[in-house]
């Protein structure tokens, strides 16, 4: 494995049931294919729909999957309620993602796209496309949400994906 050309600290906040792991799962078997040195995890909360639920992902030479507060590069949340512990988590040039009309409505676009489970992937997308050096390459994102996403969810699983990186 190799390190990342920059050690990077990424925290995805939401609600049970959002996709949250599904995330974590697609950023780091994304980053495992660019040969980059990854730890993942799961943190508070609950596997229940709607329970909180926070994962961590760092790219680069760490011995701790758990990201600190005001350390991550990256903090995207699912929900508007995890914004302020997003917030928390960033350090003070780090890049907030939030599921907010005011932002990236990810949740509308998902709703648009008939794949309203696709919400994650909407801000997956938008974060990606807005903080390249950030996450893995587009290409090897869309090469680990093929191999992850069930059969009859990959094709919604892209467009969702693609979408979201529309808007950046």
């Amino acid at each position: 494995m190799c390190l990342h050309p920059q050690r990077t600290q990424i925290v995805i906040l939401g609600l049970g049931g959002q996709g949250i792991l599904f995330v974590t799962r697609v950023l780091a078997e994304a980053a495992i294919s660019e040969g980059w040195d990854v730890l993942s995890t799961e943190t508070h909360g609950m596997a229940q729909r709607g329970g909180a639920v926070e994962s961590h992902v760092k790219f680069g030479g760490f011995e701790s999957p758990l990201v600190r507060l005001g350390k991550a590069d990256a903090a995207i949340a699912l929900d508007r309620s995890r914004a302020d512990a997003a917030q928390a988590f960033l350090r003070p040039d780090g890049m907030a993602f939030v599921n907010t009309p005011e932002g990236c409505d990810a949740a509308a676009i998902a709703r648009e796209l008939n794949a309203p489970r696709g919400a994650n992937l909407v801000l997956l997308g938008r974060a990606a496309a807005a903080a390249p050096r950030l996450f893995p390459s587009r290409d090897k994102i869309l090469a680990a949400l093929e191999r992850l996403s069930p059969p009859h969810g990959v094709e919604a699983n892209r467009r969702a994906f693609l979408k979201g990186g529309e808007g950046a």
